[in-house]
């Protein structure tokens, strides 16, 4: 029986799983990874993916688990690409296109199965994208199927606006380059080069951009081909991203760095010395980075011709690199030529091992390791130094090996190693440059000064990092929006992109990286102790570098406050109360794996439910103002036109936008919290005129939290009301665990005045059977917290989230008496206090949502909790105990 009958009997046999099957026609690796696939992919995809492979193996005549069964894997899952035409060469298929078409549909569907069904891609779209490396696949086909959220034009525009905050973000990162490259030396460094961290937009390329006023940046991305994106693809990223042999890579990275170099310093070398050197660093930035001028050809026939020449490459780097100390307008800085590479992962990422000339498999090793090598053949403090950014670049992702130490050396340095000579192992790297300064630079220097000013959606967009203020500024400009809402609500999926970063088409599933990821900006999650997922947030979810601990190797990452990033997370969650779930159940997940005090995961529910009732307040406030302004325009309508209404729906799109929500009245805060009126509610000690103030002209305006280590004062309120910010106070703030700032807001007042500001405090217990409550009346004040607070007669909130309690009154939940917080000690007149006994005080919340809060506030990570379902676990565990 031949092989392909064998094949055929079997498949036609008793039913086998998808694993058996797999495993009759694969060889063992591959068998491997069709599981991996198989495990990420919809089982009828997995089974169409396998018929199609038997199908194949009929047609081009392959026996199962042999060398062509290994070729037409490899070209599959994209193991090596070629032209399309050598392809089917290779598989001798040219003139037979129903067998062409099977082929496609294979590779197209193990490579990219979440497109596999859009029938919007051509068939020589596909081809196109089974030609190319995975990720320029992902790129074109993104490119072809998913519109612009946002103006590519004003993004370029973006680029060359005015840059403010020079001072605050380049001089400090120019200084240390400068260090950087006074101490280069061959024998204590891998290379001359380091890399800058930091998340999707926070200015790693306009940085290097504007390095360029002060020093000679060669600036060169690497880009996809594909892409659309800015900043666009460089001419030089071909000659940097050339695949060779690795015995060649080196001395090819030494003759491109001799060609880049040797075209520089003839430019520089050849500027009028009447110039001003700003001028010629202008000059040389726009020409290099220019398609119109001869930069690329020169660099070209420059390498040509090191290439050509025979013998070793090192010498004539290191004389091209030593005129750079001789280059009249290079001679003020240590640093005279810095390599920005910008998208370096493609420098980056792993090429497949090679057969040496020993006939065995080398370890895969990215282009970096050979460009590196490279540079390390230049003089000590010559001058040149390097630099490569990258979203996808953290500290924790750079191999070892990569970067030029092993894996058991410190970043800083390694004390017991020993170095003699240039190829020794050196013991120090560079470390790398992660504090960007580009935070709030757009916010104006003078504070809103009107009520609204400070809702004002162009203000609130200048908060966080430049972008989108940027964008915003630059869409109103161009006429592309003449209402700002529109330009914001296109703004917040731009930034709900970036937030959960969906590289594929389809549903978002929510991994625990997006649940940190739609948290981290609302209410602030604890992500130290999560290594792999603080490296995580910050290449994929836009989450910031807050230090690396160079001594651990530790990255800590955070989300600041940003409004817009808020804005997006809570519109998806408010939306999606489902993904909200998911979210804190990954939470609960992640903070499982670690020691976590209890009380800290109660600040937290309280956290997600306080945003929630915020959140559903202003949602209803919407839904209300929309439904009465439809209502008004249909009532003033003439009958035709009331006839047209009838058969044209409402625009849903303006009733789903997504825009910074109106202020919420404390009243409506309040009862969306109790499900009562605050007229039936007993806010205790609380006066009538200190009531009537704080009812009826008591609002919030805020949509997320940020950890303070300092006590708030009038000023530190009305700057979170300014930027919608409520705040998480410090583990020594003895009164309240948030306070959420409020504004007395008087109609007769055009202007804001700090003398309004006011707050909602509230104090959190994740305790059993806790009786601090009933004296907590007397400390849940300002003078208890230490508030400096300029206006001490004005009425304030204290609330008391007792999360494991029941209400004394079991019977309704509803009633007023059971949000009743005890009174203890002297009455306060500015006070208006309530206590929540448990979950189920908020009814506002759907089952399943206090559900997961229930799995959050239950997450108890000491041995004895672990083991409290079963009596022989707490023994044993209690075995370990002193002291008990």
């Amino acid at each position: 029986m031949s092989s392909r009958q064998e094949l055929q009997t079997q498949v036609n046999s008793d039913p086998l799983t998808l694993e058996e099957r797999s495993a009759r026609l694969h060889s063992d690796k591959y068998q491997q990874r069709f599981l991996e696939f198989s495990n990420r992919v919809a089982a009828p995809l997995a089974e169409k993916y396998l018929v199609i492979v038997e199908e194949l193996f009929e047609r081009l005549q392959i026996a199962p688990r042999s060398i062509g069964s290994n070729m037409l894997s490899s070209f599959a899952t994209g193991r090596y690409t070629l032209p399309w035409n050598e392809i089917i060469g290779e598989f001798q298929i040219r003139d037979d296109k129903s067998t062409q078409d099977k082929m496609i549909q294979l590779g197209f569907l193990r490579r990219y199965p979440e497109y596999f069904d859009n029938e919007e891609i051509s068939q020589q779209l596909r081809i196109s994208t089974l030609e190319v490396p995975f990720d320029e696949g992902l790129d074109i086909l993104k490119s072809a199927t998913e519109p612009d959220i946002l103006s590519l034009d004003v993004i370029r525009r973006g680029y060359h606006s005015e840059y403010i905050g020079h001072d605050q973000i380049v001089t400090p990162i120019l200084k240390t380059l400068n260090q950087h490259a006074a101490n280069w030396r061959q024998t204590d460094y891998p290379g001359p080069c380091t890399f800058l961290i930091g998340p999707t937009l926070c200015g790693k390329t306009r940085l290097m951009m504007e390095m360029g006023k002060d020093v000679c940046v060669v600036h060169i991305c690497l880009r996809s081909p594909h892409s659309i994106g800015e900043p666009k693809r460089s001419p030089l990223a071909t000659e940097m991203l050339k695949t060779l042999r690795f015995a060649d890579l080196e001395e090819y990275y030494v003759r491109l760095t001799t060609a880049i170099l040797s075209v520089t310093l003839n430019f520089f070398e050849s500027a009028s010395t009447t110039k001003d050197r700003k001028e010629i660093l202008q000059e040389w930035y726009t020409h290099h980075t220019s398609t119109d001028t001869n930069f690329y050809s020169d660099v070209q026939l420059e390498l040509e011709k090191n290439r050509a020449r025979r013998g070793n490459a090192v010498p004539e780097l290191a004389r091209t690199a030593q005129r750079l100390r001789s280059t009249p307008v290079l001679k003020r800085y240590s640093l005279k030529v810095l390599l920005a590479i910008d998208e370096a992962k493609a420098l980056l990422d792993s090429l497949e091992s090679q057969t040496n000339f020993s006939g065995e498999q080398t370890e895969r090793l990215p282009r970096f390791h050979f460009f590196r090598r490279a540079l390390r053949n230049v003089p000590d403090a010559c001058g040149l130094f390097a630099i490569l950014a990258d979203t996808n670049i953290s500290a924790l992702n750079l191999d070892r090996d990569i970067i030029g130490i092993n894996s058991s050396t410190k970043i800083e340095e390694d004390h017991t190693s020993r170095s003699f000579g240039i190829r020794a192992r050196p013991h120090k790297v560079y470390p790398p440059i992660y504090e960007i300064r580009t935070m709030d630079r757009m916010v104006p220097d003078n504070p809103p000064k009107t009520w609204d000013d400070l809702l004002s959606p162009e203000r609130l967009s200048k908060y966080g990092i430049p972008f989108y203020g940027v964008y915003l500024k630059l869409a109103i400009e161009d006429g592309l929006e003449t209402n700002p809402a529109t330009t914001v609500h296109a703004m917040a999926r731009f930034a709900l992109n970036k937030l959960l970063c969906p590289e594929i088409a389809g549903p978002i599933k929510i991994t625990e990286s997006r649940a940190l990821a739609l948290l981290g900006p609302t209410i602030g999650v604890p992500l130290h102790g999560q290594a792999r997922q603080n490296a995580i947030l910050m290449a994929s979810h836009a989450a910031h570098c807050s230090f690396i601990d160079a001594s651990h190797d530790c990255q800590y990452t955070f989300y600041p406050s940003q409004p817009i990033y808020a804005l997006a997370a809570n519109d998806y969650l408010q939306k999606n109360e489902n993904v909200l779930i998911s979210c804190i159940d990954s939470l609960t997940t992640v903070l499982s794996d670690g020691p976590i005090d209890k009380e800290v995961v109660g600040q937290i529910a309280s956290r997600i439910i306080v945003l929630c009732a915020t959140n559903k307040t202003a949602a209803d406030m919407k839904t209300a103002k929309e439904t009465l302004a439809e209502s008004v325009r249909v009532a003033s309508t003439s009958a035709a036109v009331i006839q047209t209404a009838e058969e044209t729906p409402v625009d849903s799109v303006l009733a789903d936008s997504i825009s910074f929500p109106d202020p919420v009245p404390v009243s409506k805060f309040l009862e969306t919290l109790t499900g009562l009126s605050p007229a039936d509610l007993p806010l205790d000690s609380i006066d009538v005129e200190n009531k009537r103030r704080l009812f009826n002209q008591g609002v919030m305006f805020w949509n997320h939290f940020m950890n303070t280590p300092f006590k708030p004062t009038t000023e530190s309120l009305l700057e979170c009301l300014q930027r919608g910010l409520a705040l998480q106070c410090g583990s020594d703030q003895e009164a309240f665990d948030q306070v959420l700032p409020i504004y007395l807001k008087d109609e007769t007042e055009a202007e804001l005045d700090e003398s309004n500001v006011t707050f909602c405090g509230i104090r959190v217990s994740n305790q059993q059977n806790d009786y601090e409550f009933e004296s907590s009346q007397q400390s849940m004040n300002p003078e208890t917290a230490q508030f400096n607070l300029k206006d001490h007669k004005n009425p304030y909130l204290a609330l008391y989230f007792a999360l494991q309690d029941t209400p004394p009154d079991k019977g309704n939940v509803q009633s007023g008496d059971n949000y009743r917080l005890p009174s203890h000690g002297p009455e306060d007149p500015r006070q208006a206090s309530l206590v929540f006994y448990g979950l189920d005080s908020f009814q506002f919340i759907s089952l399943g949502l206090r559900n997961a809060l229930k799995r959050l506030i239950d997450l108890r990570t000491d041995l004895v909790s672990r083991h409290e379902d079963g009596t022989i676990g707490q023994e044993y565990v209690k075995d370990f105990l002193v002291a008990r």
